[in-house]
């Protein structure tokens, strides 16, 4: 089968059941101080009722948190094999320590983990507002 690389503004509906069938573990790249591509394994959900945001959270002050507050471009790769989907865009991070915990609980719950185990954690929400979806198959 030929490669097919195709690119959008958007999560269409096709990718976005892609994207949320079974658990899939993308890969996040932000940009390092010294502008190196730096990556992480991330949990994600996609916001209900919007084809460009996606849920992600992080500690305070790790790298993903620092990096994002220099420079708030970020990258999501998804992959399944040689299929894949990457996601380009920018983060919003919002700083409310309620609101941030409560995330990571739904994430715990989506990922079957224990949602108690980040109580007393300060956390940061991420919402990536997608820029370019670009597709792989």
């Amino acid at each position: 089968m030929p490669e097919a690389l195709a690119s959008a503004t958007a999560i269409s509906p096709e990718i976005r059941d892609w994207l949320l069938e079974g658990e899939r573990y993308p890969v996040m790249a932000t940009i390092a101080d010294d502008g190196m591509p730096s990556q992480s394994v991330v949990w994600f959900d996609l916001v209900p009722g919007s084809d460009d945001t996606v849920l992600l959270n992080t500690l305070l002050g790790r790298h993903k948190d620092q990096h994002l507050r220099r420079d708030n471009r970020l990258s999501l790769c998804f992959e399944d094999r040689y299929d894949y989907v990457t996601l380009e865009g920018t983060a919003e991070l919002i700083d409310d320590r309620e609101r941030a915990l409560e995330d990571i609980k739904h994430l715990a719950r989506r990922y079957a983990s224990n949602p108690e185990k980040f109580n007393g954690q300060q956390r940061v929400t991420i919402l990536m507002h997608v820029h370019k979806v670009i597709r792989h198959e």
